[in-house]
């Protein structure tokens, strides 16, 4: 898209704060108009509007379209005009025109996507190889883990070396992926499940994941509801081997989600902080569930 200084920083502001917005063109006009071809501005969901691209006559048009284009994520060629203008081509909606000065309007408004985010908890082989592939791929990736070692992530667009999730404040929800493998697993697992997202995976067979759960619901450290979202073994099932396949496995299960199920990604609160001294505690006393059986 090309944009004036002042909307490409603004619309780099509205990226970085996690708020969904759209780019609407004026691209054809018949006066009496007060814009004209080639007007842009930037409108968000909640109707903000950056930029011009006519007044009062024809902004609740392009903000219930806006709305739309948001939700489904496709573009929308509308025209605001007078009642009793012609028939309209194909692919294009008439909305009439919310005042009296006549005129027409037609604006393309296109909903700029922000990156979907993946936030994988552990610094193991698979955590590594997964990183690499959703950053191709096109997703924000944050990996968290006590061990972490930036220069093993150098795709992820940050490192946090604690499990410490609750002090993160978080644009939007990510998709999780829990890959500790034998180290810290129960903090690193208790710590994902309590950002709430819909979509939280478990890199674990199914044997050393239900000894996990069972030591972290002895404890009560856990809810039925944290669990209802856990997904393990993690991935679509491909016969995978090695920890690239099992990436390739994750990312496909999460594309998967993201473009079919397309769940709730608005964040929330975290609903299970533990403090740091629990953290420090887990992270000497965890060998794992999986590092043994």
């Amino acid at each position: 898209m090309l944009l004036n200084k002042t909307l490409e920083t603004k619309a780099k502001e509205l990226q970085q704060q996690g708020i969904h917005f759209t780019l609407a063109t004026v691209v054809r006009t018949e006066s009496p108009t007060s814009s004209k071809p080639g007007a842009k501005a930037l409108v968000t969901e909640s109707g903000d509007i950056f930029g011009w691209i006519g007044g009062g006559c024809a902004q609740p048009a392009v903000i219930k379209t806006v709305k739309q284009c948001i939700k489904t994520g496709q573009p929308q060629l509308i025209r605001v005009t007078p009642s009793h203008h012609p028939e309209l081509e194909d692919g294009v909606v008439k909305f009439n025109m919310a005042c009296h000065s006549g005129g027409t309007l037609d604006i393309f408004i296109e909903p700029i996507s922000m990156k979907a985010q993946l936030m994988i908890i552990g610094a193991s082989p698979v955590a590594v190889a997964l990183s690499r592939l959703a950053s191709i791929s096109g997703f924000d990736v944050i990996v968290a883990a006590s061990d972490v070692n930036p220069a093993d992530f150098p795709d992820a667009s940050s490192t946090i070396a604690s499990f410490k999730l609750n002090e993160l404040t978080l644009n939007q929800m990510p998709y999780v992926v829990v890959s500790t493998q034998g180290k810290s697993d129960e903090i690193g697992l208790k710590s994902a499940l309590g950002l709430g997202s819909p979509y939280t995976a478990l890199v674990a067979s199914e044997r050393k994941a239900e000894k996990l759960i069972e030591k972290l619901q002895s404890n009560d450290e856990i809810s039925p509801d944290q669990l209802a979202q856990l997904r393990y073994p993690a991935g679509l099932d491909i016969g995978v081997r090695t920890p690239e396949e099992i990436a390739v496995a994750l990312l496909a299960e999460i594309i998967n989600v993201k473009n079919t199920d397309q769940p709730d990604m608005s964040p929330r609160p975290f609903v299970n902080v533990s403090s740091e001294r629990d953290i420090e505690a887990h992270s000497r006393n965890d060998g794992g569930c999986c590092s043994k059986s």
